[in-house]
């Protein structure tokens, strides 16, 4: 399961576009009573107001378990997960509402919480995102989850394997250079993010499949910058060499045998 938390300074909107969401269903609250974005950030204003010095004063959450862990919770299940995570990060006494979206087979949570207490005092949010992930984590494993570390993993070997295929197939066409292999890649879907030098050598790349992307030195180290541009470079040559082989060679001539009359 994989946990995303920030804190933001207006929260109206995203309570809005959470509840609108296509196959979207409220999962729980906390002292708010508010049916709109407009209401509930009015409710969570007064407590916030006791707090002015503090801007960014709403939690932002998102909590994905893997699709296959997903797809086994009921909607009573995810009540008891919100639960959880808020238990866990001590924001169970603040003001806050959940929703969870299926729209999609991954279904996920989005919850937003009032930074401000009842007491005026601001949660701290440093490092929330890193805490975020560590409780997603400890959730997981005592779920008994896929963590969030196995999910990375096997997204990696997912899109490891279609770059390979991919780079097999291109680099039997002979690219001249890094460029020219972009372009041919993006033929199996998959676009190159390279970052250049000031003198213009590619120094880093990523590799982009739809949503999901990943570092080339993630897929393998011989996918690194500099390794591929030799790669490319030294397969280049060599088949450019074979094929001036082939054409310096001599052709046989077939040559006709004589008639002889008798």
């Amino acid at each position: 399961m994989i946990g995303k938390a920030k804190s933001i300074s207006h929260v109206s909107n995203v309570i809005n576009y959470a509840k609108n969401k296509k196959e979207a269903t409220e999962i729980s609250r906390h002292n708010v009573a508010g049916e709109t974005g407009r209401e509930i950030a009015q409710e969570f204003r007064i407590f916030q107001n006791m707090n002015a010095r503090c801007e960014r004063n709403s939690f932002s959450i998102v909590l994905s378990p893997s699709i296959p862990d997903g797809l086994n919770l009921s909607n009573n299940d995810f009540v008891e997960l919100a639960d959880d995570f808020l238990e866990r990060m001590k924001l169970k006494e603040h003001q806050y509402i959940s929703f969870l979206h299926s729209d999609k087979e991954h279904k996920h949570l989005h919850i937003f919480v009032n930074r401000i207490n009842a007491e005026g005092k601001a949660y701290k949010d440093h490092f929330i995102s890193k805490k975020a992930q560590r409780l997603a984590e400890s959730i997981a494993k005592d779920w008994g989850f896929t963590t969030a570390k196995e999910i990375q993993q096997q997204k990696e070997e997912r899109l490891s394997c279609q770059i390979i295929n991919a780079h097999t197939e291109v680099l039997s066409q002979m690219p001249e250079n890094i460029f020219e292999y972009a372009e041919r890649m993006k033929i199996f879907g998959i676009h190159m993010d390279l970052k250049q030098a000031s003198d213009g050598k590619v120094v880093g790349i990523k590799f982009r499949l739809g949503d999901d992307s990943i570092k080339a030195s993630a897929v393998h180290r011989s996918f690194s910058a500099g390794n591929l541009q030799k790669l490319i470079l030294k397969s280049f040559d060599a088949l450019s060499y074979t094929a001036q082989e082939r054409q310096k060679r001599p052709k046989i001539r077939s040559t006709k045998k004589p008639r002889f009359r008798l």
